[in-house]
């Protein structure tokens, strides 16, 4: 009898441990760093900040706290981040705050409130941890990280050409080949192509309505277009009959995607179109993309972006369009470490401030090609130099935007140069140009040196 009593006590005590020490666990959904896993990331980190500098952005930080409306304007309210995901409280003076779920809306948010729209466009990135209510699985966390790229105020879509430039650029960086990865492209439309969507998109699942999910059906009555984003197979294979938006969108939106398409061919961006892409936040229109790969799980994409031209005046702000992306890290991550090992960056000293010009908006592409090869060539260099790249239609815009952003050198590319296959070196100090050969890439890079 005494023996049966030890034995319960022995086990009941067992578990009354068990419970104390699951309270010592990480939260379910986050996790603890471990040292090489963290080297891992500060090597990530290392190329996105010697990256993006190359590409003219300027690092800023936001808080990860914020008043809730800064999402709830802007992701929408039936998006599933806000109805589902976000970790929102009362605070001690009763006001409602959230852990940022996202990037975008938190850096439109410190736009606006530092009055910065007085030299546009700017450029902006960022890294930080990001929250949100989610199933954790392969590669998704409750608390992930995120580096992101902004650019406000820039109406012209070569910002956007470069931005998906630039995001392959990085993952190919970071020892991720073309090969082990997708770039799913897609138009949204303008306002005008969506309305005109929405209703036929919406008149098409009222008469499947017994095929969808119950989710589905909420969404069909307060956005049919989330539909398009669903994971349930059925519905996939229902889409398949779906009327598509490419065939909805205004002359301009289809002229915006055509020369969007276009610029990604030249500069040999392997993009796929998927007409069921539309992005699981309510601020995109026009352009938007998401890099995919079959080698991180269901969760397949690890970065996205595209352009949200009304997102600012959403917010209470200035009528200036804007574009981006975001890097889910834990999951390239996993991708770089799956299929290559990172270089190690060389260290480097004070930045060097360069403008790239493009002159004339049919020399923007042929711009962009040649100053990736100056921004090639510069990543081997012991110093750190930043390359912006503008386009405007006459030169002294383009030099007024290097004189405000206080560049050393502006890269100078437009229709003569093209002609003649040069490029022209302006010393923005000395004020003295030097025309060079835009192929020869050693001597540009040897000029703007001196």
């Amino acid at each position: 009898m005494l023996l049966k009593i030890l034995k319960n006590y022995s086990r009941i005590h067992r578990k009354e441990i068990q419970k104390k020490m699951k309270k010592l666990q990480p939260v379910r959904g986050t996790r603890d760093v471990l040292e090489e896993e963290f080297k891992d990331f500060q090597a990530h980190l290392m190329i996105w900040n010697a990256l993006t500098t190359h590409y003219g952005f300027n690092m800023v930080g936001t808080p990860i706290l914020e008043d809730s409306e800064v999402f709830k304007k802007t992701l929408g309210v039936t998006s599933d981040i806000i109805k589902k995901e976000t970790y929102t409280f009362k605070d001690r003076s009763n006001n409602e705050i959230t852990l940022r779920p996202e990037g975008t809306a938190p850096i439109i948010r410190f736009f606006i409130n530092n009055k910065l729209q007085k030299s546009l466009p700017q450029k902006f990135s960022y890294v930080g941890p990001m929250f949100r209510y989610d199933r954790p699985q392969k590669g998704r966390f409750r608390q992930f990280n995120q580096f992101g790229v902004e650019v406000i105020g820039e109406k012209d879509i070569a910002a956007d050409i470069e931005l998906i430039y630039f995001a392959r650029d990085f993952v190919n960086k970071v020892g991720i080949s073309d090969k082990f990865f997708k770039i799913y492209v897609n138009s949204l439309g303008d306002e005008v192509s969506r309305k005109k969507y929405t209703l036929e998109i919406q008149n098409f699942f009222q008469d499947h309505k017994r095929k969808l999910t119950s989710e589905s059906l909420e969404r069909l009555k307060k956005n049919p277009l989330r539909i398009l984003d669903t994971k349930n197979n059925e519905e996939k294979k229902l889409l398949i009959k779906a009327p598509k938006l490419k065939d909805f969108l205004s002359t301009e939106s289809s002229d915006i995607f055509e020369e969007f398409k276009e610029g990604c061919k030249q500069l040999n961006v392997p993009i796929v179109l998927n007409d069921n892409l539309v992005r699981g936040l309510d601020y995109y229109n026009n352009i938007c993309y998401e890099f995919v790969s079959n080698d991180i799980g269901a969760q397949d994409s690890f970065l996205a972006g595209g352009r949200y031209d009304g997102l600012i005046k959403k917010m209470g702000g200035p009528d200036y369009p804007g574009c981006g992306l975001a890097v889910g890290v834990e999951r390239l991550m996993m991708l770089s470490r799956t299929n290559n090992k990172i270089e190690n960056f060389k260290k480097f000293t004070t930045p060097v401030s360069y403008v790239a010009i493009a002159v004339g908006k049919e020399n923007k592409i042929k711009a962009i090609e040649i100053i990736s090869k100056i921004r090639e060539k510069i990543t081997s260099s012991p110093k750190l130099s930043s390359v912006d790249f503008i386009c405007r239609d006459n030169l002294s815009k383009g030099l007024r935007y290097a004189s405000e952003k206080k560049a050393a050198f502006a890269i100078i590319i437009g229709q003569e140069e093209i002609l003649n296959k040069e490029v022209t070196i302006k010393n923005l100090q000395k004020r003295t140009q030097k025309k060079v050969k835009s192929n020869n890439i050693a001597e540009i890079f040897n000029q703007i040196e001196e």
